[in-house]
């Protein structure tokens, strides 16, 4: 089962092993996937704007190849990084850190997502919308 797994993840990366079992899908539409599309010059759904989740946890897996699509990834306002996974990888971040899915400009990127509840991961996100510079989300990172 990919939560209890997500589970032990984040009990690691958090060091609050016991905590993490107690996270549950914010509701019965958790896991959803998100797709983003841009094929034959229309394009449907290509990134999303800078948001919070609102949630304690947030996790997304790869479900498409990185040959799939251009451009695209998470970029973090707070770390002023763009994060690009490999199909299969998982990203798993606090529901609180503001962050936006960096436009794609060819082919579809789909994620599965899943906002949970139950933990309290104690970081919080003081970084400010002054502090945005479309500069920084060129400063990627792809996962390993």
């Amino acid at each position: 089962n990919i939560l209890h797994d997500v589970k032990k993840i984040v009990g690691v990366i958090f060091g609050m092993r016991r905590e993490a079992m107690r996270l549950r899908p914010r509701s019965w539409k958790e896991p959803h996937l998100l797709l983003y599309q841009a094929l034959d010059g229309k394009t449907h759904h290509t990134g999303i704007e800078m948001h919070y989740d609102g949630c304690d946890v947030t996790w997304q897996a790869m479900l498409t190849r990185q040959d799939e699509y251009e451009g695209g990834g998470t970029y973090f306002r707070s770390l002023r990084k763009t994060i690009r996974l490999k199909q299969g990888q998982v990203l798993v971040h606090p529901g609180e850190l503001y962050h936006k899915g960096i436009d794609i400009t060819y082919g579809v990127r789909c994620l599965l997502v899943c906002f949970t509840d139950g933990m309290d991961c104690k970081l919080t996100d003081d970084s400010r919308q002054e502090d945005d510079d479309p500069k920084y989300e060129s400063n990627v990172l792809v996962c390993g």
